[in-house]
């Protein structure tokens, strides 16, 4: 069994919290799809990069997919960026660190 080092009692079953938060790469054009490119603005929003995040927790979804609440920087930072916090498809995240310490973070790993 994984210790996500949950204090609280359980809560619901398809509701799994990440303790202490995991570091994760988002891939912003999974998060926000666009269609083809207008036309380049260089100050504007790269909503196709990937970008580092904080993974607090996972959630399935009533279609049986898990998203994760990822806290992550949207555009530079002291030039207009935000954080964010928001549920992303678990198809856009990605460990940020070696598997070996990050195995069974991903819902889907965890052992029965």
């Amino acid at each position: 069994m994984l210790d996500t080092g949950d204090t609280l009692p359980p809560g619901p079953r398809h509701l799994h919290m990440v303790r202490p938060h995991q570091p994760v790469w988002v891939d912003l054009k999974l998060v926000y799809p666009v269609d083809a490119t207008k036309t380049r603005l260089p100050d504007g929003l790269d909503l196709t990069a990937t970008v580092p995040g904080l993974l607090g927790m996972w959630r399935a979804t009533t279609t049986a997919h898990w998203v994760g609440w990822v806290t992550f920087q949207l555009g530079p930072v002291g030039r207009g960026g935000t954080t964010h916090s928001q549920w992303v498809l678990a198809e856009a995240l990605r460990p940020r660190e070696e598997r070996n310490t990050w195995s069974g973070s991903f819902p889907y790993e965890r052992r029965r």
